[in-house]
């Protein structure tokens, strides 16, 4: 059960945060790892030797990966970004929003040594038809039994109240293979808002209800469901497809909800104040909005939420670095993620720009572009799903910059807001590579 919000906010919620002190500030050690990477760069770049490239800037500026062009024809878009291994999983797709996505190529990049590892396809008619399906439902953990090696997994099947299997690929045994879970709970119809590794699961999330967790190298896994807090799970939010193009229900909750890991802990994030009973309800302005996090805590073999704090945006609003940030009043953000250093900062995307909020103290801390696809496509739409903080590695990462005097085409990502994530082309600026360090 959840904690009482009042005696939480009375233990918590106020402290006030240190004095910022006068020394400049270090460097952070995370990113914002923007999902929609920068297309492939060209031929005449593989003099560095690398597979892709990294621009990695402090947030909240935007930092982004790059793959080798002949590595791949398609168009890349970053699955999960693992900051413990370094590891990102990465789908390359040729796609539109009209049309469905080409048979897609996976690979498993190590940051590290900047290499990429293309993933064999699926042997769907030796494995029960069973294929990846190209959405935010597939995972990838570590290999605690071979060190260096990692699983990555998707539930099967997609679109379910109940699971029964794994699909799952090992880079120690380099082959596909599925496993019957031993037990699955009954759900609503899952969905997809990304896999998170933590304490040697892997946890599949839905912010409409919650998550889904179990061992994946267990023989024979029991899947267990963590509900979200007393009183933020939906009822009966399903996908809207209408033929008139309109929006869905669901594509809302990517911008007002997340689960996050920060300090070691999964966060859940949720902007209230919402309805969420119709596309139309949800798209119309929020009752007294309030941004709240919970702090997922276990005890023994069960997981509770602990209220960790709420901040009413009517405050947010009034706080003289809000105005100073010269973000607008009485428009509430879309929320970007959490900072996995400090689970008291959260940003948020308002327009291109992402900014971080004390949100105990109801202070804006940093505020900066936040450049992602073309801004007259994506303003307004940028969420959790554009974006992951990722503990980038120390050395030996070769970084590129941006040279803006030209215009090119470019590839880029948008949601067609339902669980898919489909692909077409934005324009944006060249990329020119120069050889550099993170520092």
């Amino acid at each position: 059960m959840s904690a009482p919000p009042e005696a939480a906010e009375s233990s918590r919620a106020r402290q006030q945060p240190e004095e910022l002190s006068d020394e400049a500030p270090q460097r952070r050690r995370w990113v914002a790892l923007v999902t929609i990477t920068g297309g492939p760069h060209r031929g005449g770049d593989e003099r560095h030797r690398r597979d892709f490239l990294l621009d990695l800037h402090d947030p909240p500026r935007a930092s982004t990966l790059v793959l080798r062009a002949n590595l791949t024809s398609f168009f890349p878009i970053i699955f999960v970004a693992d900051s413990f291994s370094a590891r990102l999983l990465v789908m390359a797709a040729r796609g539109s929003a009209r049309i469905d996505i080409d048979r897609p190529e996976y690979f498993l990049c190590d940051a590290r040594a900047s290499t990429a590892e293309r993933l064999p396809a699926v042997p769907s008619s030796e494995l029960g038809g069973l294929d990846l399906c190209p959405r935010r439902s597939i995972g990838l953990i570590a290999d605690p039994d071979h060190t260096g090696h990692f699983m990555i997994a998707q539930l099967h099947p997609i679109d379910t109240t109940r699971h029964d299997s794994i699909l799952f690929y090992s880079t120690a045994t380099r082959r596909w293979a599925t496993k019957q879970l031993a037990s699955a709970p009954e759900h609503k119809r899952w969905s997809g808002h990304g896999v998170l590794a933590h304490d040697g699961l892997l946890w599949w999330v839905d912010v409409a209800y919650g998550m889904v967790v179990c061992n994946p190298f267990d023989d024979a896994p029991h899947l267990r469901l963590v509900p979200l807090p007393d009183g933020c799970a939906l009822q009966g939010v399903e996908m809207e497809r209408k033929s008139n193009g309109s929006r869905q229900t669901r594509e809302f909750l990517d911008q007002r909800r997340f689960i996050r890991p920060s300090e070691g802990k999964l966060r859940y994030v949720e902007i209230r104040g919402f309805d969420y009973h119709t596309a139309a309800a949800a798209a119309e302005p929020p009752i007294n909005p309030t941004v709240t996090m919970w702090t997922l805590v276990r005890d023994r073999n069960t997981w509770n939420w602990e209220f960790e704090y709420e901040a009413p945006f009517a405050e947010i609003w009034a706080h003289e670095s809000y105005v100073a940030a010269r973000l607008p009043l009485d428009k509430v953000p879309n929320l970007a993620l959490v900072d996995p250093d400090n689970h008291g900062v959260v940003y948020f995307f308002e327009g291109m720009r992402l900014f971080g909020l004390d949100v105990r103290a109801r202070r804006v801390v940093a505020c900066d572009e936040c450049l992602i696809g073309d801004a007259d496509e994506m303003e307004g739409y940028l969420s959790t799903r554009f974006v992951e903080a990722w503990v980038a590695p120390e050395s030996g990462t070769y970084v590129y910059t941006l040279d803006c005097s030209q215009s090119a085409r470019s590839f880029s990502v948008c949601a067609d807001f339902s669980d898919n994530i489909c692909a077409h082309s934005l324009t944006q600026t060249q990329l020119t590579i120069t050889k550099g360090c993170l520092v």
